[in-house]
């Protein structure tokens, strides 16, 4: 919605498209929770910098490099246009006020727990229903639910299974994905759900499950997939209303899928052969 400043069309659709290659804050549960797992805690420079600092840092320069490439790229191309002066009128900054801030912190939170109490319990709530149907009636004429992988969830993440097989993910993290496209840090929750609803990992801790089933290329690729795909209903529902077109989105959301299928798809097999 900033960009309604940018006077040129043009160059103004181009800044829309490349913005969600900046890392926002809904990415960040996801890295945390796979640096956490798959990246050794290992410091440089005398404990001045960490291996896993790097790895995080990394993923912001990924998003910054994307975006860029992608600008000059549509630039070059469908949105070329000439280079046009742009002044922007900069408001006085000032040192925030105790106050402020303390009402700043109450309207991220009610913005959280409002999204947490809305999409993500949803969403946690859809994936136990769809993990315990359909209801498997036993010798003793009781009903018990399925196993994971024979449950309707489990059905649907074997389905797309092979597609994302490649990258190094199993079904489990494809319905990740697919969640994922509500808001980004749904990830969290529902990994948290199918492992939880696992017999064989339900009494891990999610990080000890994710190494159950991922290698460590399958982990680095996840977090590169998340850095450049789209994954935002919000942001597409945004880009729709800016540009008054479902064109700009289809097309931004299916050139970000692209670019992280083959992103991950390099990362996960070039780890391989490093680290075998």
């Amino acid at each position: 919605m900033a960009t309604r400043t940018i006077e040129n069309k043009r160059d103004r659709f181009a800044t829309i498209l490349v913005t969600p290659f900046m890392t926002c804050s809904a990415r960040l549960p996801v890295y945390m929770l796979l640096i956490a797992a798959f990246i050794p805690n290992i410091t440089f420079l005398h404990g001045f910098l960490g291996l896993r600092t790097i790895v995080m840092l990394s993923l912001y320069l990924a998003g910054f490099v994307g975006a860029m490439t992608t600008a000059w790229l549509l630039k070059s191309s469908i949105l070329k246009s000439s280079e046009t002066p742009f002044i922007l009128e900069l408001p006085q900054y000032r040192m925030p006020t105790l106050w402020s801030l303390i009402l700043r912190l109450i309207d991220r939170a009610k913005i959280f727990l409002r999204q947490a109490g809305t999409v993500i319990l949803a969403v946690t709530l859809a994936l136990w229903v769809l993990a315990h149907l359909p209801v498997v009636h036993t010798t003793g004429g009781t009903y018990s639910a399925p196993e994971l992988a024979d449950s309707v969830i489990g059905r649907i993440g074997h389905f797309i299974e092979p597609a994302i097989a490649p990258l190094g993910f199993n079904w489990k993290i494809g319905i990740g994905l697919i969640s994922s496209v509500l808001a980004r840090e749904v990830m969290v929750s529902t990994m948290g759900t199918l492992y939880g609803a696992d017999p064989e990992t339900q009494a891990m801790h999610l990080q000890t499950a994710l190494h159950h089933d991922m290698t460590l290329g399958g982990a680095l690729a996840l977090m590169i997939f998340f850095a450049f795909a789209m994954q935002c209903t919000s942001t597409m529902a945004v880009v729709r209303r800016e540009t008054n077109s479902w064109k700009w989105p289809a097309l931004q959301f299916a050139y970000m899928l692209v670019l992280a299928y083959g992103a991950a798809f390099v990362v996960n097999h070039v780890t391989m052969a490093i680290f075998g």
